[in-house]
């Protein structure tokens, strides 16, 4: 990028997450603290929950409500998602954008040569990498699980002792990788990696800086310039 275009895009900014993405997002993270935090508790050796005294069975009959209304919230959020995917232009190019592709697999090979010093050369990544859809894939996988496996534990009445051990094993395990993955992969990653630390606003206000998106996202980056030109040019 040539010193004109630099100093053009000094404190410049793109949108990266709209207002329903961010809305999205904020009842994600929300609701998963709640659950975790709810959810963990009933895994709690008998020794540490004293420390509740006589509130302990008030303290956790309100756990499993807040566990129960927090669930929902979820579930409609994940409802709320899909139908932003489908029946929004902006959702539509989300979607889409964030299907894996071939191109996904050898941004990945080339990123490992890179980092093992093989190869100077960083992979080029479009407006999500590879390492962002496996998250959100992921992510809209381990709800699904998390949903049907709650569902049946929720209405254990219904379902034989079989289906009641299995749910409580993949529930209790796919609270454990999720959380696991959210602490170690996703806050590196979107906040506490150098250039970012101690954390990236664009959850909050959706922007991310003209030099960040080259930085992170350069073929999305050189598509926005070059619409950008097209533009001025045709004003002209």
């Amino acid at each position: 990028m040539n010193e004109s275009n630099k100093i053009s895009d000094e404190g410049k900014y793109y949108t990266r997450l709209n207002l329903h993405e961010r809305i999205q997002h904020h009842i994600t993270w929300s609701t998963f603290f709640i659950l975790a935090i709810t959810g963990f508790m009933v895994e709690l050796p008998e020794e540490m929950l004293t420390v509740f005294g006589q509130y302990k069975e008030n303290i956790f009959f309100l756990r499993g409500i807040t566990h129960r209304i927090a669930a929902v919230i979820m579930i409609l959020n994940l409802i709320y998602q899909a139908l932003y995917l489908s029946l929004t232009k902006p959702g539509r190019s989300l979607f889409f954008d964030m299907v894996p592709g071939f191109k996904d697999a050898k941004d990945f090979l080339r990123n490992m040569l890179y980092y093992l010093r093989i190869s100077n050369r960083k992979p080029l990544f479009d407006r999500f990498n590879y390492k962002e859809k496996m998250e959100y894939w992921t992510g809209w996988i381990g709800n699904i699980i998390i949903t049907f496996t709650g569902f049946f534990l929720w209405f254990e009445q219904y379902f034989p002792k079989f289906f009641l051990d299995v749910s409580i094993l993949v529930h209790t395990m796919e609270a454990i990788l999720a959380s696991s993955a959210i602490m170690v992969w996703h806050f590196y990653e979107v906040h506490l990696k150098p250039g970012k630390f101690p954390m990236s606003r664009i959850w909050l206000d959706g922007k991310i800086s003209a030099h960040e998106l080259e930085e992170e996202h350069p073929l999305q980056y050189q598509r926005i310039q070059q619409a950008e030109r097209v533009s001025v040019n045709t004003d002209l």
